[in-house]
């Protein structure tokens, strides 16, 4: 922006410059110097304003006790999150992560994919249909890497009742198949070795503003 426009006219030699004009190059570098100055306050106010109103918006991050149960045998093949206290958390802003290492042996016998990571997520923000469930045509599965979200019941305390629209909240719990938690077959032991005694990390996560509300190595009893 051009303020104000200055023309430099040289005074004319051997005449005396007239008193008239002496005030006005005084004053206007002065009136210059003011408005450019009013114009950097007002657009500091402005900015200042504006980031005031972002940082009002913000999400604020919930505050939860969550606990898992897990179990390796057959009779029982669900994982649990228990709600212990806290806010209420709204599933479609949950990401649970799971973290499983194929461990060397199952009994004793040596386990061809010992040490292979096995990592699956379940995200609340995906639409809770089967097409959007574990795919094992993919190629390297079970240890390609999936983000799901099928239609299984999770919940039986709110009136939705999948993961993405069931709200977790104090003292309720959420209920997985073992197998769609975890992204595998997990009752092949042969071949995974998910058995008792062996380690999976569970990390969720709060998407709206990325707190993590859990993040625990499960060692998992039979």
């Amino acid at each position: 922006m051009i303020l104000q426009s200055w023309i430099c006219t040289p005074p004319l030699r051997g005449r005396k410059k007239p008193d008239s004009g002496a005030g006005d190059d005084a004053v206007s570098p002065v009136v210059g110097v003011m408005l450019m100055l009013v114009v950097t306050i007002i657009i500091a106010a402005i900015v200042s304003s504006f980031a005031g109103g972002l940082g009002s918006t913000s999400e604020k991050a919930p505050v939860a006790t969550l606990d898992i149960k897990m179990f390796a045998g057959p009779n029982e093949k669900n994982v649990t999150i228990e709600h212990l206290g806290g806010d209420s958390l709204a599933t479609k802003d949950l990401k649970i992560v799971s973290s499983f290492t194929v461990p060397e042996k199952w009994g004793s016998s040596e386990l061809e994919k010992s040490g292979c990571l096995i990592k699956h997520t379940i995200d609340g923000s995906l639409a809770p249909v089967k097409e959007n469930a574990i795919d094992t045509e993919v190629p390297g599965y079970p240890f390609t890497p999936q983000v799901t979200n099928d239609d299984s019941i999770v919940s039986t305390r709110t009136a939705e009742k999948t993961f993405g629209t069931a709200t977790l909240v104090p003292g309720g719990r959420l209920t997985f198949n073992r197998d769609n938690f975890l992204g595998f077959e997990t009752g092949v032991y042969s071949k995974y070795g998910f058995g008792e005694g062996v380690t999976v990390n569970v990390m969720i996560v709060h998407t709206g503003n990325g707190k993590v509300l859990f993040d625990k190595d499960v060692i998992v009893p039979w």
